[in-house]
Protein backbone atom coordinates (compact mmCIF):
# COMPACT_ATOMS: atom_id res chain seq x y z
CA UNK A 1 0.00 0.00 0.00
CA UNK A 2 1.21 3.84 -0.93
CA UNK A 3 2.41 5.28 2.41
CA UNK A 4 1.06 8.33 1.16
CA UNK A 5 -2.81 6.87 0.83
CA UNK A 6 -4.86 5.67 3.49
CA UNK A 7 -7.37 3.19 1.92
CA UNK A 8 -10.34 1.56 4.37
CA UNK A 9 -11.96 -1.20 2.69
CA UNK A 10 -13.87 -2.08 5.49
CA UNK A 11 -14.72 -0.25 8.94
CA UNK A 12 -13.04 -3.18 10.88
CA UNK A 13 -10.15 -2.15 8.85
CA UNK A 14 -7.28 0.47 10.48
CA UNK A 15 -4.39 2.06 8.80
CA UNK A 16 -1.30 1.17 10.44
CA UNK A 17 -0.54 3.51 13.33
CA UNK A 18 -4.06 5.22 12.89
CA UNK A 19 -6.52 5.15 15.82
CA UNK A 20 -9.93 3.56 15.13
CA UNK A 21 -11.90 6.74 14.86
CA UNK A 22 -9.35 9.30 13.53
CA UNK A 23 -7.22 8.30 10.22
CA UNK A 24 -3.86 9.52 10.09
CA UNK A 25 -3.98 11.44 6.81
CA UNK A 26 -0.21 12.03 5.75
CA UNK A 27 1.57 14.70 3.20
CA UNK A 28 1.74 13.30 -0.54
CA UNK A 29 5.03 12.34 -1.44
CA UNK A 30 4.35 12.33 -5.30
CA UNK A 31 2.38 15.79 -5.43
CA UNK A 32 3.88 18.44 -7.01
CA UNK A 33 7.73 19.05 -5.83
CA UNK A 34 6.77 23.13 -5.87
CA UNK A 35 4.11 22.69 -3.63
CA UNK A 36 5.25 21.74 -0.07
CA UNK A 37 2.12 21.96 1.68
CA UNK A 38 0.11 19.32 -0.05
CA UNK A 39 -1.69 16.92 1.90
CA UNK A 40 -3.63 13.93 -0.09
CA UNK A 41 -5.61 10.98 1.70
CA UNK A 42 -8.28 8.82 -0.34
CA UNK A 43 -10.59 6.18 1.54
CA UNK A 44 -12.68 3.23 0.34
CA UNK A 45 -16.05 3.53 1.93
CA UNK A 46 -18.64 0.71 2.22
CA UNK A 47 -21.68 0.31 -0.16
CA UNK A 48 -23.86 1.16 2.55
CA UNK A 49 -25.60 3.73 4.74
CA UNK A 50 -22.99 3.97 7.22
CA UNK A 51 -20.41 5.47 5.22
CA UNK A 52 -22.27 9.36 4.60
CA UNK A 53 -21.51 9.28 8.22
CA UNK A 54 -18.28 7.64 8.38
CA UNK A 55 -16.84 10.48 5.35
CA UNK A 56 -18.23 13.33 7.64
CA UNK A 57 -15.75 12.26 10.50
CA UNK A 58 -12.83 11.21 8.23
CA UNK A 59 -13.21 14.91 6.55
CA UNK A 60 -13.34 16.26 10.07
CA UNK A 61 -10.27 14.53 11.66
CA UNK A 62 -8.27 15.22 8.18
CA UNK A 63 -9.00 18.86 8.44
CA UNK A 64 -8.29 18.90 12.06
CA UNK A 65 -5.24 17.11 11.17
CA UNK A 66 -3.77 19.43 8.30
CA UNK A 67 -6.12 22.76 8.69
CA UNK A 68 -5.97 23.24 12.47
CA UNK A 69 -6.48 26.97 11.95
CA UNK A 70 -8.61 27.18 9.34
CA UNK A 71 -11.97 29.37 9.96
CA UNK A 72 -14.45 27.06 11.95
CA UNK A 73 -16.81 27.25 9.33
CA UNK A 74 -14.91 25.22 6.64
CA UNK A 75 -15.21 21.50 8.12
CA UNK A 76 -18.66 22.25 8.57
CA UNK A 77 -19.05 22.88 5.14
CA UNK A 78 -16.90 20.39 3.84
CA UNK A 79 -18.84 17.75 6.37
CA UNK A 80 -22.01 19.07 4.68
CA UNK A 81 -20.96 18.89 1.03
CA UNK A 82 -19.10 15.07 1.21
CA UNK A 83 -22.40 14.08 2.91
CA UNK A 84 -24.26 15.55 0.00
CA UNK A 85 -21.80 13.42 -2.84
CA UNK A 86 -21.68 10.22 -0.65
CA UNK A 87 -25.39 10.20 -0.50
CA UNK A 88 -25.35 10.73 -4.41
CA UNK A 89 -22.83 7.91 -4.95
CA UNK A 90 -24.63 5.66 -2.76
CA UNK A 91 -28.39 6.33 -4.53
CA UNK A 92 -27.48 7.04 -7.75
CA UNK A 93 -24.41 5.05 -8.44
CA UNK A 94 -22.82 1.80 -8.20
CA UNK A 95 -20.03 -0.16 -6.34
CA UNK A 96 -18.43 1.20 -3.27
CA UNK A 97 -17.89 5.26 -3.12
CA UNK A 98 -14.16 6.36 -2.95
CA UNK A 99 -13.31 9.57 -1.06
CA UNK A 100 -10.16 11.69 -1.88
CA UNK A 101 -9.18 14.72 -0.33
CA UNK A 102 -6.53 17.05 -1.58
CA UNK A 103 -5.83 20.07 0.39
CA UNK A 104 -2.97 22.38 -1.76
CA UNK A 105 -2.51 26.24 -1.78
CA UNK A 106 -5.07 27.02 0.76
CA UNK A 107 -7.81 25.22 -1.03
CA UNK A 108 -9.64 22.00 -0.11
CA UNK A 109 -10.75 19.72 -3.10
CA UNK A 110 -13.22 16.81 -1.91
CA UNK A 111 -13.86 14.16 -4.85
CA UNK A 112 -16.36 11.31 -4.25
CA UNK A 113 -15.99 8.79 -7.07
CA UNK A 114 -18.32 5.28 -8.08
CA UNK A 115 -18.55 2.92 -10.67
CA UNK A 116 -21.63 4.66 -12.31
CA UNK A 117 -20.97 6.28 -16.01
CA UNK A 118 -24.50 8.25 -15.90
CA UNK A 119 -24.38 11.87 -16.01
CA UNK A 120 -25.13 13.88 -13.29
CA UNK A 121 -27.87 16.09 -14.28
CA UNK A 122 -27.52 19.97 -13.36
CA UNK A 123 -28.05 21.65 -9.92
CA UNK A 124 -31.96 22.22 -10.12
CA UNK A 125 -35.53 20.55 -9.20
CA UNK A 126 -38.79 21.47 -9.77
CA UNK A 127 -40.16 22.65 -6.57
CA UNK A 128 -42.33 20.11 -6.08
CA UNK A 129 -39.93 17.87 -6.17
CA UNK A 130 -39.19 16.22 -2.20
CA UNK A 131 -35.11 15.85 -3.25
CA UNK A 132 -32.57 16.99 -5.69
CA UNK A 133 -31.60 19.91 -4.14
CA UNK A 134 -28.21 18.39 -3.06
CA UNK A 135 -26.09 19.87 -6.15
CA UNK A 136 -27.54 22.82 -5.75
CA UNK A 137 -26.28 22.91 -2.15
CA UNK A 138 -22.84 22.04 -3.55
CA UNK A 139 -22.72 24.18 -6.09
CA UNK A 140 -24.39 27.55 -3.60
CA UNK A 141 -21.66 26.81 -0.69
CA UNK A 142 -18.13 25.88 -2.42
CA UNK A 143 -15.87 27.58 -4.96
CA UNK A 144 -16.48 25.18 -7.78
CA UNK A 145 -17.59 22.27 -8.61
CA UNK A 146 -17.72 19.65 -10.83
CA UNK A 147 -17.75 16.30 -12.32
CA UNK A 148 -15.04 14.15 -14.25
CA UNK A 149 -14.42 10.70 -15.94
CA UNK A 150 -12.24 8.02 -14.63
CA UNK A 151 -11.61 4.58 -15.03
CA UNK A 152 -13.90 3.52 -12.76
CA UNK A 153 -17.00 5.54 -13.84
CA UNK A 154 -17.28 9.09 -12.79
CA UNK A 155 -16.07 11.61 -9.49
CA UNK A 156 -17.87 14.61 -8.40
CA UNK A 157 -15.69 17.19 -6.78
CA UNK A 158 -16.04 20.20 -5.09
CA UNK A 159 -13.49 23.01 -3.91
CA UNK A 160 -13.54 25.39 -0.41
CA UNK A 161 -10.79 27.97 -0.02
CA UNK A 162 -9.66 27.12 3.60
CA UNK A 163 -7.23 29.82 4.20
CA UNK A 164 -7.12 32.70 1.38
CA UNK A 165 -3.55 33.27 -0.70
CA UNK A 166 -1.87 36.06 0.45
CA UNK A 167 -1.77 38.34 -2.75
Amino acid sequence: MDTAMISLVSPAVRPVGGAPNRPQARPDEAADHRVLSARRARWTLPAGPRSTSRARRLVRAALRDWAGGADAEVPEVAELLVSELVTNALKHGRGEPVLALLLRDGVLRCEVEDEARVRVPPPGTPLEDEGGRGLLIVESLSRSWGVRPTSRGKAVWFELVVWPQAT
